[in-house]
């Protein structure tokens, strides 16, 4: 998955609709270079709010979410992070992943009036910081993407290969081996995504970004435990320079 970004928020700088990025800092020559205009774009974003501020947010969240409509899109899943599983980040309150029809229909978001008065007036207010990315799905892979619930366990992962085309190819054939087994213990994907731009440049974007849940945190366990699964982590891990997994639960 496409590297993880840490940042501080600014209104300056980011603009944020409850839970996903709405960031002046993606650059529009990238987008237009990697997205096709009527290509789907999913926002995702991780949220550190203020203490006591939880309230405030829900009214972002709630307000936004009947703005994105009003565009054709939709806050299609947000995340409660529980535990840091692997790696080094700090505890995320939230993760908001947003989905927009196409570039035009994020762009009439932007220019809401509605919107633009919303975030300046509960995103200061309630937010810490924050970090983020722009994705599309991953053309490469194919998948029946399935559908979990707020009852299910979610799993987070960003992704960030070694530099070398042979280490990207190492990780796609892990994770196609991997994707043979872990069906067995009830772990269901339900996105790919690719980042191609970032809240800002502070820090390089992950190579790939995947969201999946598991029927239970005992098939998840089994999982990891499996012989199989043991003896492909090293491939996984030799193609990686970092991995983040965050396990969470649903609050939508």
């Amino acid at each position: 998955m496409k590297k993880v970004i840490a940042l501080s928020l600014s209104l300056a700088a980011v603009g944020v609709l409850s839970g996903f990025i709405i960031s002046e800092n993606l650059k529009k020559e990238a987008m237009e270079t990697t997205v096709s205009k009527e290509e789907q774009i999913i926002n995702t974003a991780f949220f550190y709010l203020k203490e006591g501020k939880e309230k405030d947010f829900e009214i972002l969240r709630s307000r936004g979410n009947v703005l994105l409509e009003k565009y054709g899109a939709k806050i299609e899943r947000v995340i409660k992070p529980k535990m840091i599983a692997m790696g080094d980040m700090e505890l995320p309150d939230e993760i908001h992943f947003a989905v927009y029809p196409n570039m035009k229909a994020k762009e009439a978001l932007d220019n809401d009036p509605e919107f633009i008065k919303l975030k300046q007036e509960y995103i200061a207010t309630s937010v810490e910081k924050m970090f983020g990315f722009a994705t599309k799905k991953d053309p490469d892979f194919k998948f029946f993407r399935e559908i979990g619930d707020v009852t299910k366990t979610y799993g987070i992962a960003l992704i960030y290969y070694k530099d070398g085309k042979q280490y990207a190819e190492q990780f796609t054939e892990y994770h196609n081996e991997a994707c043979e087994i872990i069906p067995e213990f009830g772990t269901h994907f339900e996105r790919f995504l690719i980042p191609f731009a970032a809240a800002n440049d502070l820090v390089e974007q992950p190579n790939e970004i995947h969201r999946f849940y598991f029927d239970s945190p005992e098939g998840m366990q089994h999982m990891v435990e499996d012989k199989r699964m043991q003896a492909l982590f090293p491939k996984r891990d030799d193609s990686l320079k970092n991995l983040v997994f965050v396990i969470g639960e649903a609050l939508q």
